[in-house]
C-alpha cells in the first residue's frame, strides 16, 4: 500500500507542476553544475554543466531594495524527471526572466518532498 501511495503522490506532483508551468507559461533554465576536473597538463579546472529548459511554477515571494540594489526572492517547484532524475544542489543555477531581463539566480534552500522516492523539490532562489 505504501508503494502505491508513494507512486500516486509522485504522479500528482508531476501533473501539478506540469499543468501550472504550462498555464503560467514560465520557462526557466536549470543548470546542473558538475564538480570541477583538474587537467594536470594545462593546470586548468573545467566543468561540464548540463542545462534543462523547463516550464515550472515560479512563486515570487519578496522584493526588497537597499542602497539602490534590488534583491528578489522566489520559490520554484520542480519534479525530479525535469532535471534528469537528480537531486538539486546549492551549487546549481536557475536562469529566469524577471521585469524584461534575464536573471541568474542563486539557490539558497532546497526542500525535498518524498516517501520511498523523491517526488517534488521546492527550491528557494535569490537574484
Amino acid at each position: 500500500m505504501a508503494g502505491q501511495l508513494d507512486k500516486l503522490l509522485k504522479d500528482v506532483a508531476k501533473k501539478v507542476v506540469a499543468d501550472l508551468g504550462d498555464s503560467l507559461d514560465t520557462t526557466i533554465v536549470y543548470t546542473r553544475k558538475t564538480s570541477p576536473v583538474y587537467n594536470t597538463s594545462t593546470g586548468a579546472l573545467s566543468t561540464t554543466d548540463v542545462s534543462y529548459s523547463i516550464k515550472v511554477p515560479v512563486e515570487f515571494v519578496q522584493s526588497t531594495e537597499e542602497t539602490g540594489y534590488q534583491e528578489n526572492i522566489a520559490r520554484v517547484y520542480i519534479t525530479p524527471d525535469l532535471i534528469g532524475d537528480s537531486q538539486p544542489l546549492l551549487q546549481d543555477e536557475i536562469t529566469l526572466q524577471f521585469s524584461g531581463s534575464t536573471r541568474i539566480a542563486k539557490i539558497t534552500d532546497i526542500k525535498t518532498y518524498k516517501g520511498n522516492q523523491e517526488y517534488l523539490f521546492r527550491i528557494d532562489i535569490v537574484f
